[in-house]
């Protein structure tokens, strides 16, 4: 490999280079310049040369009096490590590139700051220092001269770098997280190929929006390119042919529904009736989208709110998550609180979801000082967390109210078999005849010992506290039951009689997933971490392939799986943010998988391919815009707790976990947590928190702690899970993941003493992870301690059980499971 450094005057090019030899095992090659490659500076700027640093003798630099002659000797030693700052002209690069081990890197720096460093190289030579006038021509002459100027051979550079830093030792770091000898950038993997061949691709693009490229792949062979572009014989987007590009960003989202009474039902040989949604950079609402077309509807966006009241189609869908006074205040000032009031004063169909029905009452505890719509009479309240984990997550009942209307029937296919996804802290608590003396319909929930309001409709008027879009063919058939304007009907026969009201215990199927030794995302497993084949396997060594991410998804979505979780435990350094592929792999499960999707991995802040910083917030909203319903955060958790507990307990608002639970609320943040044991024999050996454990240390020690490690458990910190957990839920934390490095892959059990210790700690739900074997394991969890959710990998992976399997073992030691219904 041979990096060749070009830039600007004093941008750091030699530092660079020495950094390279002293830390990255290169060895310095100087080409002596040609007559005809040296400009003559203006009579007034001095020499540039009188001011570089004499690195030559420091880096036993090897001297070549040709480019050929350089060439030629790196090309046989094209396996070691090489590094010049002798790229004189585009000859001499022209030479080099021909060359695949040759990576292009420019180094620039501000003209202020090299400025700066010249006057201090020259007070410390003891040189005549230029005056700035004289350095700017110097530089110009560097960058522009018509025969040497360097700028067309920077502007050609792979690898552009920066270089504000003061001081060497920032120089190095960032030297270290650039990583230049990565041989990546030399040969890029398949993924960066095929989306380098993707982004020259949507260069075609007449589309004035956005670009979209794409390559069709088969076995690694190119079969296919394309772009989005207008179809033949309509004047291109870029000839003024399309008027749907113009767009506003705004932070909720609206549905505009056709009516039932609209012509779109009349004949079924029409196209498919049309939704229109307003566009958000908020949410999850490619899952409301990917539902809305599962039962037979197009999607088209709208623009503004006067667009809701001249629509022709008149049904409308108010979905939403996170904090009911940022919801509201949101929609006052897009302008959308009146077009809402005059919808629902017409007695146009409204469905609203979430948010969307909290937004109906009155007010809410969670925000006193701002007032809902009051279309229906009542106040939010807090769930009670001294007997139950808040928020209230999973699947719950929508059990409609009996009244002497009601008897045996279903309200727009709501069943009081079926079960429910529901996500939220605050509730309108149910009082028995006060909203049915106002004409509403009542189906409720109960949580702990308190009842609350699931859905509730009047007229044309529909909303649920739970996420139809994430409930599974329940909700698919609720969506369907109101865009057909079908508000009763019989009750199953199969589901008159139900499990039971109350939240179900949730079983979670886990894909960790990463590329294999062919550059292939697969789905792995491994014991105590480890996801290659063991030394006695034909494939020893090799990355344990169990499948395909999507196609399993969805099998576990139809076995009855509660939630869907993807943990990435692939690095992609050199992919662009946008391009990853576990975007495409949460895109493609949520159009057949109506169930939460959690993905772990990579939330963090990032600096993108292009060199620009990312925040951890606009990663997740990526994940997010892909279909995820959650993020789950790992060994920046753990960072963050140690400064949380270095800073006296103090919230920096800084965090990742703060952030994205400011945007999206605590439901949408997991923390992931990968403790092991540390066995003590006293409890008094250790500041941490300890148990008295039924399974002694390997020398008989009665007590042990347990250590939380990052970095998927291969470094260890001073902290204990109870820190951690403590720590994130002041932050913000909505769900604790809890592994166990121990127990991982053992298929001998979960660590009860573990996920106890943990609840113990928090009033946050905790998924109980790692070590199942058999379904006996998690009604093992479920009845010895407080869990509140358990995860199954390998044993499904492998085929030895099935998540049904589980439930129904569950399900026949007396435990509350969601049925499996059949999917749509």
């Amino acid at each position: 490999m041979l990096i060749g450094l070009c830039g600007s005057i004093l941008a750091g090019k030699q530092s660079v280079a020495a950094y390279l030899v002293e830390k990255e095992g290169f060895s310095s090659l100087r080409l002596a310049p040609a007559s005809s490659c040296i400009s003559s500076p203006s009579s007034s700027a001095p020499d540039t040369r009188d001011w570089q640093p004499s690195l030559v003798g420091a880096l036993n630099s090897k001297v070549f009096s040709s480019v050929e002659e350089l060439v030629d000797f790196i090309t046989k030693r094209w396996q070691q490590r090489w590094v010049t700052t002798d790229i004189w002209d585009e000859e001499v690069l022209e030479k080099l590139l021909r060359r695949p081990s040759f990576l292009l890197v420019s180094v620039d720096a501000p003209l202020s700051l090299r400025w700066h460093r010249c006057r201090a190289r020259c007070q410390a030579t003891n040189q005549p220092q230029p005056t700035l006038e004289q350095f700017v021509r110097r530089n110009d002459d560097h960058l522009y001269h018509e025969n040497s100027g360097l700028t067309q051979l920077i502007d050609r550079a792979e690898v552009r770098l920066v270089n504000q830093s003061l001081h060497l030792d920032q120089l190095h770091q960032t030297l270290r997280e650039l990583d230049l000898p990565n041989e990546q950038r030399l040969r890029p993997n398949w993924d960066q190929y095929f989306m380098q061949l993707a982004s020259l691709a949507s260069h075609r693009s007449n589309c004035m929006k956005r670009r979209v490229g794409c390559v069709l792949v088969r076995e690694k062979r190119v079969i296919s390119t394309g772009y989005n572009g207008t179809p033949r014989n309509l004047k291109n987007c870029n000839e003024g042919g399309c008027v749907t590009h113009i767009h506003h960003r705004i932070t909720f989202q609206l549905v505009i529904l056709p009516s039932p009474s609209n012509d779109h039902f009349a004949h079924e040989d029409q196209a498919m009736p049309v939704v229109h949604l307003l566009d958000h950079v908020a949410g999850n609402v490619r899952s409301l989208v990917n539902a809305i077309e599962k039962v037979g509807y197009t999607i088209e966006w709208i623009r503004s709110p006067e667009d809701t009241l001249q629509l022709t189609y008149q049904s409308l869908i108010l979905p939403g998550v996170g904090h009911f006074g940022h919801c509201l205040l949101q929609f006052e000032k897009g302008g959308y609180l009146d077009p809402i009031r005059k919808h629902l004063e017409a007695g146009k169909p409204f469905l609203g979801i979430c948010v969307g029905l909290q937004a109906l009452f009155e007010g809410s505890e969670e925000n006193p000082a701002v007032p809902g719509l009051s279309i229906i009479p009542g106040q939010l309240s807090r769930f009670d967390d001294h007997d139950k984990s808040v928020p209230h997550i999973g699947w719950n009942s929508a059990m409609l109210v009996q009244t002497g209307l009601v008897r045996d029937q279903s309200f727009y296919g709501l069943q009081n078999g079926s079960k429910y996804y529901y996500v939220h802290s605050y509730a309108v608590p149910y009082r028995a005849g006060f909203l049915e003396a106002e004409g509403w319909t009542v189906a409720t929930a109960k949580y702990g010992s308190e009842e609350f309001v699931g859905a509730i409709g009047r007229k044309n008027v529909l909303a649920t506290q739970f996420h139809p879009e994430k409930s599974g063919t329940a909700g698919l058939r609720l969506l369907k039951s109101f865009l057909q304007g079908h508000q009763w009907g019989d009750a199953l026969p199969s589901m008159l009689r139900g499990p039971g009201q109350g939240l179900t215990r949730r079983v979670i199927a886990c894909l960790d997933v990463r590329t294999n030794d062919h550059g292939d995302l697969v789905v792995t497993k491994g014991d105590q971490y480890d996801v290659r084949e063991k030394i006695e396997t034909k494939t020893a060594g090799l990355v344990r392939n169990l499948g395909k991410p999507v196609d399993m998804a969805r099998k576990y979505y139809e076995q009855g799986a509660d939630e869907i979780t993807f943990l990435n435990i692939t690095s992609f350094r050199n992919c662009p943010l946008a391009d990853l592929p576990m975007l495409e792999i949460l895109r493609k499960t949520a159009e057949t998988v109506f169930v939460p999707l959690t993905i772990g991995g990579g939330i963090k802040d990032a600096v993108d391919a292009d060199g620009s910083t990312v925040s951890a917030l606009d990663v997740a909203s990526m994940y997010f815009r892909s279909g995820a319903d959650k993020v789950s955060i790992g060994s920046d958790a753990v960072v963050a707790a140690l400064e949380y507990y270095r800073s006296g307990k103090r919230l920096s608002g800084r965090t990742a976990i703060e952030a994205i639970s400011a945007a999206y609320g605590i439901q949408a943040v997991v923390v992931s947590v990968d403790p092991k044991r540390v066995y003590v024999r006293s409890s008094n050996e250790t500041v941490h928190k300890t148990i008295m454990t039924s399974d002694p240390g390997p020398n008989d020690e009665a007590y042990c702690w347990y250590q939380c490690t990052v970095k998927g458990g291969r470094e260890s910190t001073d902290l204990d899970v109870q820190q951690l957990v403590e720590a994130v839920e002041a932050m913000g934390a909505g769900e604790i993941l809890l592994n166990c490095i121990d127990k991982d892959g053992s298929n001998s059990g979960f660590d009860l003493e573990l996920v106890q210790a943990v609840k113990d700690c928090v009033k946050i739900p905790v998924i109980a992870s790692s070590g199942a074997g058999i379904p006996a394991h998690f009604g093992e969890v479920f009845t010895k301690t407080h869990a509140d959710a358990a995860l199954g990998a390998g044993m499904f992976h492998r085929g030895e059980y099935t998540v049904n399997d589980v439930k129904s073992y569950l399900a026949s030691e007396g435990l509350l499971v969601r049925q499996l219904e059949d999917t749509a």
